[in-house]
């Protein structure tokens, strides 16, 4: 499905390709990491927790995750039924986060289905 997309809308100049176990930039040389309708595409616990072991590599000492996603609510459900059984939970993604070193700054709910997190990295 990525490399359809890509034939589609090749990726602008300049963009690095990656993998969620394996994001090319180096330890520690990022202010912020943005995900943005991503993470509900690691469907096993362990990809998730992957990447976001892997997010928090690449943040410097009090850098941010932005996380914008799809939650699993009611109204999610109402939306995209059994295909909602993919999204994720506040609490669960707040788990993800508190198990790779982040904490919760905010959680803003931004329209009916999508919320967006702010996760910090601790200074040191």
């Amino acid at each position: 499905m990525i490399r359809r997309a890509c034939r589609r809308v090749p990726p602008r100049p300049g963009t690095l390709p990656g993998r969620a176990s394996r994001l090319p930039v180096a330890t520690g040389s990022q202010d912020t990491v943005f995900a943005i309708f991503a993470a509900h595409e690691r469907r096993r616990a362990a990809d998730r927790e992957a990447l976001f072991a892997e997010i928090t590599r690449t943040l410097r000492p009090g850098g941010t995750l932005i996380l914008v996603e799809h939650l699993r609510d009611r109204a999610d459900t109402a939306t995209f039924g059994p295909r909602g059984l993919a999204l994720h939970a506040p609490p669960r993604v707040a788990r993800l986060a508190d198990g790779a070193g982040l904490h919760t700054v905010t959680e803003t709910r931004i329209a009916t289905i999508v919320t967006v997190f702010a996760f910090r990295l601790s200074q040191a």
